[in-house]
């Protein structure tokens, strides 16, 4: 009845209900041990590699696409580092929890998660509160100016906690002009509109609203975003693949005339 008054891990339930597993001496973890495990990123950003068919794989066009994931730390003290990732982005996966709109930050336990996040997020897409502009503090990441072609991709994370919150406290709670029923279909259409709201006019940004232990879930939502990016950056691509083959007949043709001298 008082999650909203402190900070606590979302799995929390999940481990106490597991407890008695967990202390058996012969206890091994299995994969859903393994996903509800949780680490503060913090310091060094993670960054993992991951090659994915090229599906639709042209001519003279790579078998695999690399993707470079950089995981950049969400807290209040991580978000200074930002800034130095940002020099050469390709795309931005912006993840927030949608049971957030009943939960505090880890930082700050009068400071509502949804609300800083709607805020973040605004910071990153560019939007401008143009009555608070001329109080705009110093340093502060204007996506307008550094993502202003650059795919933005929301994902409304934990729609299976939301949907049990959601029965037993009102979406209004949080948001006073919300006057839809408690139910998550129609609470998460209006989130989606709040954080529409926080998009700058013509910037447009994918939604999908999912649950991050169900494969099935993250799987699709990624292949939508893998199909997205690879059509908007595919002549590019095509582009990079034509100036490394050209460089490699020039090498040829250079190694041909060393072996006639």
């Amino acid at each position: 009845a008082r999650r909203d008054e402190f900070w606590l891990l979302d799995a929390c339930e999940y481990y106490v209900d597991n407890v008695s597993k967990f202390a058996a001496k012969d206890y091994t973890p299995d994969e859903k041990d393994m996903v509800m495990c949780r680490i503060r990123t913090t310091g060094k950003n993670l960054e993992t590699k991951l090659k994915v068919n090229h599906a639709t794989k042209g001519d003279n066009e790579p078998d695999q696409i690399t993707y470079e994931v950089v995981d950049v730390g969400g807290q209040r003290n991580e978000r200074k580092k930002w800034i130095k990732m940002f020099s050469d982005v390709k795309a931005i996966i912006f993840l927030v929890n949608l049971a957030g709109y009943n939960q505090v930050l880890y930082e700050d336990k009068d400071r509502n998660r949804m609300a800083e996040a709607l805020e973040v997020f605004g910071q990153i897409t560019g939007w401008r509160d143009e009555a608070k502009i001329a109080m705009q503090k110093k340093n502060v990441i204007h996506g307008v100016d550094i993502f202003k072609n650059v795919p933005i991709y929301l994902l409304l994370n934990k729609k299976d906690i939301f949907e049990k919150m959601i029965h037993k406290v009102g979406l209004d709670k949080t948001f006073p002009d919300y006057k839809g029923a408690n139910k998550s279909d129609q609470a998460i259409e209006f989130i989606k509109s709040k954080f529409k709201q926080k998009c700058p006019a013509g910037k447009e940004v994918k939604i999908y609203a999912i649950t991050g232990v169900a494969r099935p879930e993250v799987k699709n939502a990624f292949r939508d975003i893998e199909k997205d990016l690879l059509k908007k950056y595919q002549p590019k691509i095509k582009e990079e693949v034509k100036k490394i083959l050209a460089d490699q007949r020039r090498a040829e043709k250079a190694n041909q005339g060393c072996s006639i001298c």
